[in-house]
């Protein structure tokens, strides 16, 4: 077996040098993929003079595919999140976690702290997504309750749907909109008006407006 070199003498080699040569025409992530796995070669002692990188070329470039799938997921899960569509936003952010380790999984430079973000994001808008069917089951039954008459049962729910709303919104907020990759700023101020209280003699928070809680009965 050739002997282990390290990645600043492999350079001096013949294929080290035909290998900057081919590197030339790769892009920068491409080229800082290869270097990666060049040195991870050398640092596991696999690196030698006659060192075959033709898989490596191969693995650069799927590595350089799946860094800009996860750039495109975590710009839709910005998106998502921005419209405060929890579920969208959750499975975007875990396509991107996948897209990371694929980026990684074939010598790509990706945190693990990267991928551990991915990962609190996706708790966070699971925990965003579950008080927000809280919140319009209440507002339907605050409806409800306005409908059959029942103005205080009614204000009650419609209180407690402002509240579970405002806490899907807080954690929906912290989940990183956009991420690493995306590098965009997103609004996140819930589109729920969490502030508002219910008025029994009109109706209920502006975002659940249609809970008209002036019904009385005949």
């Amino acid at each position: 077996m050739a002997d282990p070199i390290t990645l600043d003498d492999f350079w001096q080699t013949e294929n080290g040098q035909q290998l900057q040569i081919d590197m030339a025409g790769m892009s920068q992530a491409e080229q800082a993929t290869m270097l990666n796995q060049l040195q991870q070669a050398a640092d596991n002692g696999d690196l030698h003079a006659d060192f075959n990188t033709d898989s490596m070329f191969l693995d650069s470039q799927i590595a350089e595919e799946k860094r800009e799938e996860a750039e495109a997921y975590q710009g839709e899960q910005a998106k998502a999140v921005e419209a405060g569509d929890w579920e969208k936003a959750e499975e975007m952010s875990s396509n991107a976690e996948y897209a990371m380790e694929e980026v990684k999984d074939h010598g790509g430079d990706v945190a693990d702290s990267e991928i551990l973000e991915a990962q609190y994001d996706q708790m966070d808008l699971e925990n965003a997504d579950y008080h927000q069917e809280i919140a319009d089951d209440n507002a339907a039954s605050a409806e409800a309750y306005a409908a059959s008459g029942d103005l205080d049962t009614a204000s009650i729910y419609a209180d407690s749907a402002a509240g579970e709303a405002a806490t899907a919104a807080d954690f929906g907020s912290q989940a990183d909109q956009g991420g690493t990759y995306a590098d965009q700023t997103v609004d996140t101020s819930s589109t729920f008006d969490a502030t508002a209280t219910v008025d029994t003699s009109v109706d209920t928070s502006a975002s659940y407006s249609s809970i008209d809680t002036s019904t009385t009965t005949e």
